[in-house]
Formats: C-alpha cells, sequence, structure tokens
C-alpha cells in the first residue's frame, strides 16, 4: 500500500516509522530543520523537503498514486487544505486528518475531504468517560458514518468466551472482532481463534449492542 504522509513532526514521524515496515511510504516536511532526523531514522521511507499544501509538492510526492494521505501537520488550516487537495484534486481513496484544536473539530467533515479526523483530546476524554464508569469495555473511537464504534476489553478468568472459539461464540448483530492482542503479539482473528484470559479484544460494534458484547466477553 502506498502511503503519503504531511507533516514530520513526532506524530507523522512515528506513524512512518509504525507503517513503514509493510508499506510504501512518502513523508513531506516543509521545516528544514527537521529532515535530517527525518531521513537518519527513516531509512526506507522518501523524505519530501516542501510545503505540503502546494499541489505541485504533492504531486511530486506521488499523491496520484497514494492509497492512503494522512494530514498530520501541527496546523489545523493547513491538514484541511491538503485534505480537501487531496481528496477533489488527486481523489485519494482514503483521507484521514489530524485535530489539533478541538474546536476546529466540526470543519473536519466530508465538504473538506476528511474521511477520518483523529483528536486526540477527544480520544482521551473518551477514555477517561468510560474508564469513570463500572462497566469493564471502553470505547476508544466512534465513528462519524453512525453508532458503530471501537471498543476495547480484556478478556477475564471467568468470562464466558474463556477457552472457546471465535465460531463459537454468539456475537450480537453488527459485531466484528477486529484484533487480538496476546502477550504483547496482534493477531489477526478467525473463526478458529481462541480466546484466552487476559486477551485484549479490540471489536466493532453497534452502540445499542455493546452492553450484550461486553457481557460476553467480560465477567460472568
Amino acid at each position: 500500500m502506498k502511503i503519503l504522509i504531511v507533516g514530520g513532526g513526532m506524530v507523522g514521524s512515528f506513524l512512518a516509522n509504525v507503517l513503514s515496515e509493510k508499506n510504501q511510504v512518502t513523508v513531506v516536511e516543509k521545516e528544514p530543520e527537521r529532515i535530517d532526523p527525518l531521513v537518519k531514522s527513516l531509512k526506507t521511507v522518501r523524505i519530501v523537503n516542501e510545503d505540503g499544501c502546494e499541489p505541485w509538492v504533492l504531486e511530486y510526492a506521488g499523491v496520484a498514486d497514494s492509497d492512503i494521505v494522512l494530514a498530520v501537520t501541527g496546523d489545523d488550516e493547513d491538514n484541511l487544505v491538503i485534505s480537501y487537495l487531496c481528496k477533489f484534486e488527486y481523489e485519494v481513496p482514503r483521507v484521514i486528518a489530524r485535530v489539533n484544536n478541538p474546536k476546529n473539530r466540526w470543519l473536519y467533515g466530508k465538504e473538506f475531504g476528511v474521511d477520518v479526523e483523529v483528536s486526540t483530546p477527544d480520544i482521551i476524554a473518551t477514555i477517561v468517560e468510560e474508564e469513570t464508569t463500572l462497566g469493564e469495555m471502553i470505547t476508544v473511537m466512534k465513528l462519524k458514518s453512525g453508532d458503530i464504534g471501537l471498543v476495547e476489553i480484556t478478556i477475564p478468568s471467568d468470562s464466558r468466551a474463556v477457552e472457546k472459539s471465535l465460531a463459537e461464540l454468539e456475537l450480537p448483530p453488527d459485531t466484528l472482532i477486529v484484533t487480538v492482542v496476546r502477550e504483547d503479539a496482534m493477531r489477526i482473528p478467525t473463526a478458529d481463534t481462541v480466546l484466552k484470559e487476559g486477551d485484549k479484544v479490540l471489536a466493532l460494534t453497534s452502540v445499542k449492542n455493546k452492553e450484550a458484547l461486553e457481557s460476553l466477553l467480560g465477567h460472568s
């Protein structure tokens, strides 16, 4: 997969490091002082030292062939311009944008070409809010398209799901187990995947079925 990251700061460089293991990644960063550290730390990543808000720079960086663009600069205005250009001028299939100021979040929509907006303060606030409840399951992220959320739960020893395969579990409607993390290793689940005590499960489910999923995977 070809991924274009605009913004080579702390967020952009971290994403490039992780994503470059299995993807072809290009990073665009306009600040000259950031280029040497990026080149030294990201050996397999192409680095472009230009302003990603300029159409010719995006073209030079390969936006036309990109499957995903991540607009993760520290400036909301720049991220919105980048998103708009990538979606409407170059028809990039997937555009993900970083929200720096939560007050600007309302701008990050389809009108500006943003498919997914990520606001760190909002994610933290959601997790804190969920942690203050008595439930075992927390909502990591809610999708803008509807009432679907990405939830996380750690399988306790007395869960009904322990030592059962996903095929044996009667998952609630509109629910998909996305990944299972065991001993710090991420596993892509199949129908034969057997859940163990201590497994951390990430799942997509509707808000109305969250309680049923928690009942199935949590304490019995």
